[in-house]
C-alpha cells in the first residue's frame, strides 16, 4: 500500500469515527490537538492538550490536528479524504512555510504539480528540495509561473 492509499484509508477510518461509527469514549479520553482545532470538535469531558511536535501525541487516546498541521508533518501532502473540508484559512495557510517565501520539501523523492500548488507560492517564494529530487515537468513549470524559484 503506498503512502497515498495509507492516508486514504486512515482519513476514513477518522472520519467515520468523528460522524459517530467508531467506538465509545473512554470516560475521559486523552487529547493532543496539533494547529488551532476549535472547542466544538473536541466536544466536553476530555483531557485536552496542545502539540507542538510529533512526539507529544504519546500516551494520548486521540490525536486531531488540522490540515495545515497534517500538511506540515507529511511534506505538503493532501489527504484526499479531506479534499473541500478545509476551511478558507486552512486551505491558504502555508503547510511548510518557514517564512512565508520559503518552502521546505526535502524527503520528498518525487515533486510533483499537486506538491507544489499545496504551498499557495507567490512572486520570490522559494521550494527547497533534495539535491536528487525528481520534479515533474508541470511542479517546475508551475512554480516559475508564479514567479518562484527551486532551490537544490
Amino acid at each position: 500500500m503506498d503512502n497515498q492509499q495509507l492516508v486514504d484509508t486512515v482519513t476514513k477510518i477518522i472520519m467515520e469515527q468523528l460522524r459517530g461509527a467508531g467506538a465509545s469514549c473512554p470516560t475521559t479520553p486523552s487529547v493532543v490537538t496539533f494547529g488551532d482545532v476549535p472547542a466544538c470538535v473536541l466536544g466536553s469531558g476530555a483531557a485536552v492538550r496542545k502539540g507542538t511536535s510529533p512526539s507529544d501525541a504519546d500516551g494520548a487516546d486521540y490525536i486531531v490536528l488540522t490540515q495545515a498541521a497534517f500538511r506540515a508533518f507529511h511534506g505538503g501532502a493532501i489527504p484526499a479524504g479531506l479534499t473541500g473540508m478545509a476551511s478558507a484559512a486552512a486551505a491558504t495557510a502555508s503547510p511548510v512555510c518557514r517564512s512565508c517565501s520559503e518552502f521546505d520539501l526535502t524527503g520528498k523523492k518525487v515533486i510533483g504539480e499537486r506538491d507544489v500548488r499545496a504551498l499557495t507560492l507567490s512572486a520570490g517564494a522559494s521550494v527547497r528540495i533534495d539535491a536528487k529530487a525528481l520534479v515533474t515537468a508541470l511542479a517546475r513549470d508551475y512554480v516559475h509561473s508564479q514567479g518562484a524559484t527551486i532551490v537544490r
